[in-house]
Formats: C-alpha cells, structure tokens, sequence
C-alpha cells in the first residue's frame, strides 16, 4: 500500500534548462511508481524525463530569462489542464525561489508547506549558506568573499591554488554570457578577471578552499522535515556520475 494519497497528482517544476538532471527523473520514477499522476513542467528536449512511462504529461517550462508573472502564468494554465489541486515540487533553485515568492498566489490551484518566503532564497544562496553552516559548527570548505581585486588576490594567498569560484546566485548568470556557477581556478590572474564580472553576473563571488578529489569523498544528503523539524525521511549517498563531467 502506498503512504502517498494517490488521489492527489504532482507537479515537478524545473526551470534551470540542464537536460540531464537526474533529479527530475528520480522523482518521475519514485512517483509514479507508488500511483502518483506525475506532470513535469520542464525542458524535455535531449532528456530521457520526456520518455518515462511515469509522467503523464509534459509541459512546457517558462521561457530562460522568464519574469515572476511568466512563471506564474504557465503555473496556473497547467493547474486549469489538471483541474484539481496538486503538490508543487521546485526541482531546482530558480523553481523554489520563484515558488517561495508566489505561495500566496498558487495556493488556491496547488497544495504548498507554508514556510518564510524568502527561505529558498537564503539557502540557494551559496554565501549565505556558508554563513549558516558556520553559524550552526556545520563542517564546509573556507569561504572567502572578496570586494575588491586586492582583496582576490589577498584570499588566494590563503587558501592557495587551486581554488573552488562560485557564484553565490547562479541562478542570476545571463544566458550566453559563457559564465558557469562553479569554476575551478588555477592563477591569481583568472580569478581577478571573474571578480571583475561580478556586476554581469549579478550575485557575489566566492572564494572556497579546494577539496581534492578521491574515492569516498563526494557525498550529500538528501532527506525531509516536517514541520517540527523532525527528518521523517532521508540517508546519506555518493556521487559517482555527474554532469558535467566533475561538476553537477
């Protein structure tokens, strides 16, 4: 017997447009599997979640770049194709942010935990997550946050070359301005030269030690909370694919 009310369908939203996330598939599969109708709202060009025999329907995502009320708008012309409420899952920062922000405005059509608005936001933020980890003796990499070239260079005679250049907004970087999230960065000269993007990039740039690659040493977390914080579900996995290859 399923422990999922069967009766309600889910709605996976993606809009980040990488055409391999494995997540969007694993919550397909996990889904459907225990009878749950499955919608995606997501760009389904060259990924495999276009196929699944566990997704009902696809829809089309918000076009890149698209603005709150465009997101909003293709939320609610796929909650009148469904007809009924159903459990909103953001599978990627852009989509719970944008989710945090409208919950008000989706609540009739969708079923959504209330939580802070800007709580997706906070935790997406690469900086203000480093902040919370060592606010609460979470173990993480050193991360520096430079406001200045000089303050670039002083960081990397700390934590050395290479270091790990982060964005802390990705989900801010303009389409075709070649910038990635997560770059690797070999010289005092490359990291200043990112620095001096920050403006186009819209968010700040951090600044993390690097962690050496090795067996057994790329691990995450995946679990749910319910509202007392109680984890009602989770486990510890390592990654052993990625895309791209040793990134994602």
């Amino acid at each position: 017997m399923s422990l999922l009310d069967t009766r309600v369908p889910a709605v996976l939203l993606r809009i980040d447009r990488n055409p391999f996330h494995h997540g969007t598939l694993g919550a397909a599969r996990s889904l459907g599997r225990s009878g749950v109708e499955v919608h995606v709202v997501a760009d389904s060009a060259g990924s495999p979640v276009g196929a699944s025999r566990y997704v009902r329907q696809m829809h089309p995502p918000p076009l890149p770049g698209a603005s709150p009320d465009d997101v909003l708008a293709v939320l609610r012309r796929v909650a009148d194709e469904i007809a009924r409420p159903a459990v909103l899952v953001p599978l990627d920062d852009a989509s719970a942010i944008a989710v945090g922000r409208m919950r008000d405005e989706l609540a009739p059509s969708y079923l959504l935990p209330s939580m802070p608005g800007t709580l997706a936001e906070r935790v997406a933020d690469k900086a203000e997550l480093a902040a919370v980890c060592a606010s609460t003796d979470v173990p993480h990499p050193t991360t520096l946050i430079p406001d200045s070239p000089a303050e670039v260079t002083d960081a990397l005679r700390r934590l050395g070359l290479p270091v790990v250049a982060k964005w802390s907004r990705p989900w801010l970087l303009p389409v075709g301005s070649g910038l990635r999230s997560t770059v690797l960065v070999r010289s005092v000269q490359q990291a200043r030269e990112l620095f001096l993007r920050t403006g186009e990039a819209g968010s700040r740039l951090l600044l993390q030690a690097y962690l050496a690659p090795g067996p057994d040493r790329d691990w995450f977390f995946h679990g749910y909370a319910d509202h007392s914080g109680t984890v009602r579900a989770g486990g510890p996995g390592r990654k052993q694919l990625s895309w791209p290859r040793g990134a994602g």
